[in-house]
């Protein structure tokens, strides 16, 4: 049981890493409460469609996502990116940087 709460503790601060960040870059983020993956809004960027605000974040900042219509059909789709928190902590500490600087 030790190690199951010990593996949750760590996924707890790295999606607050990563949401803190995000939010920080006013990509509003969805924090999950059980998941590796965060969902944010991209309408902050401007972009037409989620993959024009993935190629967006990339260029600007170097932090890679998924669009949202690779997960979500319609409108709500093309409004989200998807980002995986299960990394290291010092490359989520890294992309948080860079969406700060970025934004």
């Amino acid at each position: 049981q030790s190690y199951f709460d010990d593996l949750s503790a760590k996924y707890a601060t790295k999606r607050t890493i990563l949401c803190d960040a995000l939010a920080a870059a006013g990509l509003e983020p969805y924090r999950p409460a059980g998941a590796y993956y965060v969902l944010a809004d991209a309408r902050r960027l401007g972009a037409p469609n989620a993959k024009a605000a993935a190629m967006t974040l990339l260029e600007r900042a170097k932090v890679a996502s998924v669009p949202g219509t690779s997960f979500y059909t319609g409108p709500v789709g093309e409004t989200l990116l998807r980002f995986c928190f299960a990394k290291e902590d010092d490359v989520l500490i890294e992309a948080g940087r860079r969406l700060r600087a970025a934004f």
